[in-house]
This record gives C-alpha cells, structure tokens and sequence, in this order.
C-alpha cells in the first residue's frame, strides 16, 4: 500500500493495492481525498474529456493489444467503456474504476463511480444522515439502508437490486439485475456529499464482492494539508 501516491490513469501500483490522491480541485474544503483500490481495477478521470478519452484508449489497448486481429473487439469495447465513461461524467463523475479482474480466464465485472452530490439550496448546510437514510428507504423499497461510521466520518450506506444496466460484460442481458451499492459520504463542512458508487451484475458473487466494496469505501480519507 502506497496511501501518499498519485497514480495516473492506467498506472499499477506495486502492491496489492492503488491509492490516488485527489487534490483541492476536485474537493476543495478538506483539499481532496485519498481512495485505495485493487491494482486490476482501472481508474478513469472523468473531470476532463481528453483524459477520460484517453484512458478509455488506454483500457482497450490493455485488454486487446492487438490492434490489428481484434478490430472488430477494439471498436465494442471502445464503444462499451467509452458510454460508461461519458455516462459517468453527466452523473457529476469524478472517476469510474473499471474491474480488469479475471478468475480462470473469466472476467469479473465491477464497477465504481465516485461522483459529487450538490445541494443546491442557496445556503446548503449539511443534511443530517438519520434524514438522508429515511429519504433512500422511500426511494428504492426493500434496500438495506443504514448509517454506518468511517475513517472518513459517518455515511450512509444503501445496498440494492440494480436494473439500470450501468455496468455489465459486453454482450450480456442488460435486464438482468446486478447489486449496487452506494455509499454518501458528507463532505467536511460543507453541503456537499461525495458519493462512491459500486456495482456489479453478478448476483453469484454479490456478497463477496459488497465485503470488497465496503473495504474499499473504509479506505476513503480526506486531505487537509497537514
């Protein structure tokens, strides 16, 4: 684990695990954060079209380095990954990570979409979680809601039967529902939630992949410039 480390898109860390730093740019009152994932998970900024762009380059030249006999390959994933990306970045993405994980050759689809929720009140003042909780379980009925305390500082968790089709393998039934989990991390001092979005359509695998999902979310810390 390299926890002070920026990582570029597409770059491995040499542990088990990939820490990006995100400056004051992104998260500007406790001067960005710090996330840590698994190296075969992919990171695209979404902040920027060129770089998002050429991280999608980046991904599809890593899983088909054969430009010439997997064209046909190439162009649908460049397609897949590129509407993922650009979906992402409208839902006020700050990055997605793409899971490039495979157990005995087969892939492992999982996804997370970190992104920032703006309360747009003119003077926006933090939303108590008892009322944010409440608001998820009339929102999506039969979640399992709960408020849950990190690192980072008290969340919201929301675990739940995903129909969206947000993140799927190509070629796969996108009606068939996936697990999502989400979690809403309020941003010190300020009225904004930062919001890590996890996802994966197979339900075979749901309940390992959530425990994965909540370390990663345990992992979250602010920076504050000491």
């Amino acid at each position: 684990m390299e926890p002070n480390r920026t990582v570029e898109p597409g770059e491995a860390a040499s542990g088990e695990t990939d820490s990006v730093e995100h400056d004051a740019t992104v998260v500007p009152a406790p001067g960005g954060y710090r996330l840590v994932t698994p190296t075969d998970w992919f990171r695209i900024p979404l902040t920027d079209e060129g770089r998002r762009d050429r991280s999608v380059r980046a991904l599809v030249d890593r899983t088909c380095p054969d430009r010439d006999g997997d064209v046909m390959r190439r162009r649908e994933l460049t397609e897949f990954i590129g509407d993922l990306a650009r979906r992402g970045a409208e839902q006020d993405g700050v990055e997605l990570y793409l899971s490039t994980q495979t157990v005995l050759d087969v892939p492992v689809p999982a996804s997370l979409l970190v992104s920032l929720e703006v309360d747009d009140r003119p003077r926006p003042l933090p939303m108590p979680h008892d009322l944010l909780a409440a608001g998820l379980r009339e929102k999506y009925a039969g979640a399992d809601v709960s408020i849950v305390g990190l690192p980072a500082g008290t969340a919201v968790r929301c675990r739940r039967e995903d129909t969206s089709g947000r993140i799927q393998e190509v070629g796969a039934d996108p009606a068939r529902p996936g697990t999502l989990l989400e979690y809403y991390v309020q941003v010190p001092d300020t009225g904004v939630h930062l919001v890590l979005s996890f996802n994966t359509p197979l339900a075979e695998l749901a309940d390992a992949l959530v425990e994965m999902f909540d370390a990663i979310a345990r992992s979250l810390r602010w920076n504050r410039g000491t």
